[in-house]
C-alpha cells in the first residue's frame, strides 16, 4: 500500500500538518513563556522596591521614636548618675511603646551597659557599632541567637557624648507577614551568619524546608532571580546589610497567575491541535481506512498503557504496530519494576534487606512525641577479625544470619535496622528489661553454620532509655553509641546509658580533635626527671614527659590522651613529635658539653613498625648524635601486642647501639617470661614497690629479689618514683644502679633542667 500515490499523500498530508502544529505551538508557547517570567520579573522588582521602602520606612520610625528617647533629660540623667534600674525601665517601656524587640545601651566607646537581649554580649554588639559609628549610618542589621535585628543606634549627648542608645526591631515570621501584605509577595529572612541557616518565611513549611536545602544557591539569587528557590516561585534576594552578606532578605514572587494563563493557552492549543489532528484523521479515514485504523488501535494501546491497564493484542495490525505495541508493553513493566526497586534500595540495606541508617532515622523523626521505650544499639565484637579469618562472602553470609536471628528475637522490636558493618539498632516502643536482652543476646550468640562450621559471636549491647534524654533523634542514636563503646570498653553484655557520659564523650571529642591542632600550635611540650647513677653519684641521664595545656580544657593528664590517641589512631603522630622533640633537646645538650642518656616511651603501634630503627638512625646520623644518646623504653604490656615483630625491632636497637628499657617491671603476668627473650639493657622496677618499701618489709624483698634477678640476667637496674632519702639509702644498701623519682627532682622543662643538673653534679661530686 505505501508503494500507491494515495498512500504517500495521505502520509506526506498528515506529516506535514503535524510538523506545522508542533512549530506553531512550540513557538507560540515559548514566546509566551518567556513573557510571563519577563512580566513576572517585573512585577517582582516593583515588589522588591515596595518591600526596601517599608524596610526604610520601618527604620525612620525607629529612628524617630529614639530620638525622642535620646532627647528625654530624665534618661540623660540616669545614664549620667549611673541609675541602672531607671535606665532599664525607660528602655522596656520605651521599647514596648514603639514595639520594638530588643533595646542595648553602649559606653561612648561601645561598651555594653544594658541590653534586653538575654546572653548579649560585647563581641554580638561590637560588630553593628562599628559599622554605625564608622559609616555614619545609624540604620544597620544586628545578628545575635540566630535571628536577625533592623537596628538603630543614636548617641545620647549632655552635650557631649556620654551613651549609644539602640533599639530594634525582629525581623521574623510576624515582620514577613506584614510586609507580606503590604507588597503582595512572600517574604523570607534568613540568617546564615552563624554557619547555619535559619529562616522566617511566610512560605509553607514544606517550601521553607525547599529553601533551606538550596543555601547554597543563595548568593546567585543576589545577581538573577530563580524559578526553582521554591518551585513555583520566582525569587530573588536582597542583603539586609551591606556589609554583612550573610543576613538576607528572599522575596518569592508566585508564578500560578501565569501559570493558569500560561496553561490555558497551552491547552486550547492543544484543543485546537487535537481538532485539526481529528479532521485529519477523519479525512485519512476517509481517504484510506486502511492505513488509520492500524494507527488508531496503537494510540489506543498506548494510553492504555500510560493509565496502568493492561490492553489486549492489536487484531489486524501490521507486524511493526503488533512489535511496538509489544514493546511499549514491557517498557511499562520495566518502569514499574524498577521504580520499586529503587524505592525498595534507598530505605534497605542491601545486604540484610533490614532498613538503612537513613529510613531508621526517618521512621523515628516520623514518631516524633510518640517516640519513646528504649533504644537498643548491637555490635559484634571483633567482627574485622572473624570477617578477616572467614572471608568476605561468608562474613557477609553471618551477617545475613545475624539479621534473620534479630527478626525472630522476643520481645520483636519494633523498629530493625543496621545502621553500618555490624552495628544494628532496635527500638522498643514499651522498653524492654535488661533480663529480656541478655536472653536476646544468648540466642543471637548461638553458633551460626558456615560452610560447616560453626561460628560463634560476641555482641555487645549499649542500652538507652527514651524518655529522659530528649527528642532529638541525632542525641539519641549518639548516646545509644557512647553506652555500646562503654559496653566494649569494660568488657560488658549490656551497658545502659549513663547520665554525664556525654560530656565526657564530647570531652574526648575535643581531646582527639584538638592533638594534631596542639602539636602544630606548641601547646605540648616535654619536661625532663633526672636519672641519677648511684655509683657514680652523678646525674647521667633523663626521661622525656609529654605535657599538654590546653587552652580550654586546661591540664590534660598524659595518661588520659595518650590512650585516646592510641584508639584514634593519632599516636604515630605523638611519637614522632617526641622523637623529634627529644633529638633537638640531646643536640642542645651535646653543644652545652652535657652527655647525657635521654628516655623516651614507645607505644605498642610504634614498635611494630619495622621502618622505625632506620628512622632513628638517620636522625642520630644527622644530629651528629652517639647511638648511646638514646634510650627506648616500653612497657611488657606494648610487648604482648605483637611479641615476635616487637622482640625484632628491639633487637634491631640493641643492634645499633640505641639503649632499650622495660618499663614498670613487676605489674604485668608474664614479666619473667618475657624479659628472659628481649633484647634490653636496663629494667625500671615499678614505683608500686618502691614507694612503701620504708614501712613494708615485703616491699624491700621483693625489690632486693628483683635487683638480684636483673642483675643477674646482666641488665641494669632503675627505681622509679623514689620520694624519700631514706629510699635512697636502702636502695644504694640494696645495688641498685640508677634511680628516678621526686627525692632528686620533679620533671623539670629543659631550662630548669639544665640549671639542676650543673647544681647536682657539681655538689655531689663523682665517688669514683
Amino acid at each position: 500500500m505505501l508503494n500507491s500515490f494515495r498512500a504517500r499523500l495521505i502520509l506526506v498530508f498528515f506529516i506535514v500538518l503535524t510538523l506545522v502544529q508542533f512549530a506553531t505551538a512550540f513557538s507560540v508557547l515559548t514566546a509566551t513563556e518567556r513573557d510571563n517570567f519577563l512580566q513576572q520579573q517585573k512585577s517582582l522588582d516593583i515588589g522588591a522596591n515596595v518591600f526596601l521602602e517599608v524596610l526604610s520606612n520601618r527604620g525612620i520610625q525607629l529612628s524617630q521614636s529614639l530620638s525622642v528617647l535620646s532627647a528625654d533629660f530624665g534618661f540623660k540623667r540616669a545614664i549620667a548618675t549611673g541609675e541602672q534600674e531607671t535606665i532599664e525601665s525607660v528602655l522596656s517601656n520605651h521599647g514596648s511603646r514603639i514595639g520594638a524587640d530588643a533595646a542595648v545601651l553602649l559606653s561612648p566607646k561601645g561598651e555594653l551597659l544594658t541590653s534586653s537581649l538575654p546572653g548579649l554580649t560585647q563581641d554580638d554588639i561590637q560588630s553593628l557599632f562599628d559599622m554605625t559609628t564608622s559609616n555614619n549610618n545609624a540604620l544597620a542589621i544586628l545578628n545575635f541567637d540566630h535571628a536577625s535585628y533592623q537596628f538603630v543606634l543614636q548617641p545620647v549627648k549632655a552635650p557631649t557624648l556620654i551613651a549609644w542608645v539602640g533599639m530594634g526591631f525582629l525581623l521574623d515570621e510576624k515582620v514577613a507577614q506584614q510586609a507580606k501584605a503590604i507588597t503582595g509577595i512572600d517574604v523570607s529572612f534568613v540568617n546564615q551568619a552563624t554557619g547555619r541557616t535559619e529562616i522566617a518565611s511566610t512560605l509553607s513549611d514544606d517550601e521553607k524546608r525547599s529553601v533551606v536545602e538550596q543555601a547554597s544557591l543563595f548568593p546567585s539569587l543576589l545577581k538573577m532571580p530563580s524559578e526553582n528557590i521554591p518551585v513555583d516561585y520566582l525569587s530573588m534576594a536582597i542583603k539586609l546589610y551591606d556589609h554583612n552578606g550573610s543576613q538576607l532578605a528572599l522575596l518569592h514572587q508566585s508564578n500560578l497567575k501565569w501559570q493558569q494563563s500560561y496553561q490555558h493557552l497551552r491547552n486550547n492549543m492543544l484543543l485546537i491541535f487535537a481538532l485539526t489532528l481529528a479532521l485529519a484523521i477523519v479525512i485519512a479515514i476517509w481517504l484510506s481506512g486502511s492505513l488509520t485504523e492500524p494507527v488508531h488501535q496503537l494510540v489506543t494501546y498506548a494510553r492504555k498503557i500510560g493509565q496502568g491497564k493492561q490492553p489486549g493484542s492489536i487484531q489486524g495490525a501490521p507486524a511493526e504496530l503488533r512489535v511496538l505495541a509489544k514493546s511499549l508493553s514491557l517498557m511499562r513493566d520495566d518502569i514499574e519494576a524498577r521504580e520499586k526497586d529503587l524505592v525498595y534500595q534507598s530505605r534497605h540495606d542491601s545486604l540484610t534487606g533490614l532498613l538503612n541508617r537513613f529510613a531508621a532515622k526517618q521512621h523515628l523523626a516520623d514518631l516524633k512525641h510518640e517516640l519513646a521505650g528504649a533504644m537498643v544499639l548491637l555490635d559484634i565484637k571483633h567482627f574485622r577479625h572473624i570477617n578477616d579469618i572467614i572471608g568476605f562472602a561468608n562474613a557477609d553470609t553471618l551477617l545475613v544470619l545475624f539479621a534473620r536471628r534479630l527478626e525472630q528475637l522476643a520481645p520483636t522490636p519494633d523498629l530493625l535496622a543496621r545502621l553500618d558493618g555490624d552495628s544494628f539498632l532496635l527500638l522498643y516502643s514499651q522498653g524492654i528489661r535488661p533480663e529480656h536482652l541478655l536472653k536476646s543476646l544468648d540466642m543471637l550468640e548461638s553458633p551460626f553454620p558456615i560452610q560447616g562450621s560453626n561460628i560463634s559471636l560476641t555482641v555487645r549491647a549499649g542500652l538507652l532509655e527514651i524518655d529522659g534524654n530528649g527528642a532529638d533523634i541525632d542525641v539519641l542514636v549518639r548516646r545509644a553509641e557512647i553506652a555500646l563503646n562503654q559496653a566494649c570498653l569494660e568488657e560488658q553484655r549490656i551497658v545502659s546509658y549513663r547520665q554525664g557520659a556525654d560530656e565526657k564523650y564530647q570531652r574526648e571529642l575535643t581531646i582527639i580533635r584538638d592533638l594534631p591542632i596542639g602539636l602544630a600550635q606548641n601547646q605540648l611540650y616535654l619536661v625532663f626527671q633526672p636519672k641519677v647513677d648511684l655509683h657514680l653519684n652523678q646525674c647521667t641521664g633523663a626521661e622525656a614527659l609529654i605535657r599538654w595545656q590546653h587552652p580550654t580544657l586546661g591540664f590534660i593528664p598524659p595518661d588520659e590522651f595518650i590512650q585516646l590517641a592510641e584508639n584514634s589512631g593519632n599516636i604515630d603522630i605523638v611519637s614522632q613529635w617526641v622523637l623529634q622533640q627529644a633529638i633537638q633537646q640531646l643536640v642542645a645538650w651535646q653543644q652545652r658539653g652535657m652527655a647525657l642518656k635521654l628516655a623516651i616511651n614507645l607505644s605498642a603501634h610504634d614498635l611494630v613498625d619495622t621502618r622505625l630503627p632506620n628512622q632513628i638512625a638517620s636522625l642520630l646520623k644527622d644530629n651528629n648524635l652517639p647511638s648511646g644518646a638514646l634510650c627506648i623504653e616500653v612497657t611488657e604490656g606494648a610487648v604482648m601486642k605483637d611479641a615476635q615483630t616487637v622482640v625484632s625491632v628491639l633487637q634491631r636497637f640493641r643492634d645499633m647501639g640505641v639503649s632499650v628499657a622495660i618499663d614498670d617491671f613487676g605489674t604485668g603476668h608474664s614479666s619473667l617470661a618475657y624479659l628472659k627473650i628481649l633484647p634490653v639493657n636496663e629494667v625500671k622496677i615499678d614505683r608500686s614497690f618502691i614507694k612503701d618499701m620504708l614501712t613494708n618489709s615485703q616491699d624491700v624483698m621483693i625489690v632486693n629479689t628483683s635487683i638480684q634477678l636483673i642483675h643477674g640476667l646482666g641488665f641494669t637496674v632503675v627505681a622509679e618514683g623514689v620520694e624519700e632519702p631514706e629510699g635512697v639509702e636502702i636502695l644504694r644498701n640494696l645495688n641498685c644502679d640508677i634511680i628516678q623519682g621526686y627525692v632528686f627532682s620533679k620533671p623539670l622543662k629543659a631550662a630548669e633542667f639544665d640549671l639542676w643538673f650543673e647544681a647536682f653534679n657539681h655538689a655531689n661530686p663523682s665517688d669514683t
